[in-house]
């Protein structure tokens, strides 16, 4: 049966083994410099996330594996979930041990759209700077947003965050109800062209890499 797009993380990142990650949020700017100094800076469209993943080496048979999977994702239109390796949860909670199986929500997003407070977490649950948040939101197509957190804060023994501020700035259909995830939590992304293969000697492959971006379609 094929697959569907975007692929989980146990059908792609999850299968594959990533020795180095890059992952950072990419801002696309032009700036101007005035004759009295001023530099002007205008944004030229949305900040996505990107980065580099090179894998492991492996033996031919695993590398090949590996390939196949690369190759798949290379063909236009093919997704995948795809979240920073380094960071499974929050800093407070890597594993999620303490959330358990709890729900947690969007109780409200502030009007300057940089800010939002979450509801459904264990009293006196910590969230950090740093922490990555996601959720999905619209349709035709469903977006995935992914947020780090600027500013972090205490669940209050109602479960209740203060106003937490994240980067990127929120979204329109970033609403109060959305389901979050703070484990393992991911954007939409696809490969930019040209990903390495790698190359082989004696038993090992090894070099393989790819680059990605963030899509919201």
């Amino acid at each position: 049966m094929a697959l569907t797009y975007p692929l989980s993380y146990a059908q792609f990142l999850g299968a594959l083994r990533v020795e180095e990650v890059t992952f950072r949020l990419s801002h696309p700017q032009e700036h101007t410099r005035l004759g009295d100094g001023t530099v002007i800076s205008a944004s030229l469209g949305a900040s996505l996330w990107t980065g580099t993943i090179r894998l492991a080496q492996a033996n031919h048979p695993r590398h090949g594996q590996m390939e196949a999977l690369i190759a798949l994702m290379d063909q236009p239109g093919a997704t995948f979930l795809c979240h920073d390796p380094r960071y499974l949860g929050p800093a407070g909670d890597p594993t999620g041990a303490i959330l358990g199986s709890r729900t947690v929500t969007i109780h409200s997003v502030a009007s300057n759209m940089r800010e939002l407070r979450l509801t459904g977490l264990p009293s006196g649950y910590v969230l950090s700077a740093g922490d990555m948040l996601g959720f999905p939101y619209g349709s035709n197509p469903v977006r995935y947003a992914l947020h780090r957190m600027v500013l972090g804060g205490a669940a209050s023994s109602l479960g209740s965050t203060p106003m937490l501020e994240v980067i990127p700035n929120l979204r329109p259909g970033a609403v109060a109800g959305l389901t979050v995830s703070l484990i393992r939590p991911a954007c939409k992304a696809r490969l930019l062209p040209a990903p390495t293969y790698g190359s082989g000697r004696q038993a090992l492959s090894r070099g393989a890499s790819f680059d990605f971006i963030q899509t919201l379609r």
